[in-house]
């Protein structure tokens, strides 16, 4: 009996491994399977800035350094359009990485009021404009829920933003009394602004629409610029041969709605 008892398990043990190798071997005949969506992204971009405080200094082109009351750098918001090339490259049928290159207005309006010092009543109210073109070039890790029709996703990492060109303008609200010609002009002069690249810490959340090989994504993005800094010195300088203050173009966030028509195509390795 213990003999038999011996040869049933021996037989059990030949045949389970037997399947687990033929099981195996099929596993490995089997392809690698990408899929890859192209197409194209696009949406209202919005930007949010951060202006400085009272009395900030701002180191000189002569290496001085020199306090300003009121830098006329102020905090400010607004939306642009942007759109663009998208490619995303997605294993298992979940996991993704998704390149961009995005062409985006960065527009941001803000203002300040000027108080008389005794009363603090509203002598009036400069507004800021800030017009910046830019190209957003995002790479993304996603994770996408499989599903046959409607599929959630998320995505991190890091966006590249490369400023084609900025400017700043300045003017006034009507109704609320008026600086002279002279002390606006003296303000357009006196602040500038550059164009600059800067990098950053990037999210998007949403849900993809699937209709056969096409894709319809509809999600929210946002961003924080990585090493930003709220202080004067290291987002301004200031020129003592042309009096002039030159801000970096530096947005603090960014934040956008997208939606897009990808196509997508299998890959097997």
């Amino acid at each position: 009996m213990k003999k038999a008892w011996i040869g049933i398990i021996t037989l059990l043990a030949v045949g389970l491994g037997g399947v687990s190798v033929a099981a195996a071997q099929e596993a490995a005949s089997e392809p690698f399977e990408l899929q890859f969506a192209a197409g194209f992204k696009g949406g209202v971009n919005g930007v949010a800035g951060h202006g400085f405080d009272n009395n900030s200094r701002i180191t000189g082109t002569d290496g001085n350094v020199y306090e300003f009351s009121r830098p006329e750098y102020y905090g400010h918001f607004g939306v642009g359009g942007t759109g663009g090339l998208s490619l995303e490259a997605r294993a298992l049928g979940f996991v993704g990485l998704e390149f961009g290159f995005f062409y985006s207005q960065d527009n941001a309006d803000g203002y300040v009021d000027k108080n008389d010092a005794r009363t603090g009543q509203t002598l009036t109210r400069i507004t800021s404009e800030q017009r910046t073109t830019a190209y957003h070039i995002p790479i993304l890790l996603k994770l996408n829920v499989p599903a046959d029709v409607i599929r959630p996703f998320l995505g991190v990492g890091f966006e590249f933003v490369r400023q084609i060109d900025s400017s700043l303008e300045y003017d006034q609200e009507p109704g609320l009394g008026r600086a002279t010609d002279g002390e606006m002009n003296a303000l357009r002069n006196r602040n500038q602004i550059e164009a600059t690249n800067y990098t950053l810490f990037a999210f998007t959340a949403g849900i993809e629409i699937a209709a056969g090989p096409v894709k319809i994504p509809f999600e929210v993005r946002g961003g924080y610029t990585l090493g930003f800094d709220r202080d004067a010195d290291s987002r301004a300088r200031y020129d003592t041969d042309t009096n002039q203050i030159i801000y970096d173009g530096v947005y603090m966030g960014h934040f956008g709605i997208f939606t897009g028509v990808l196509y997508e195509f299998d890959l097997l390795l």
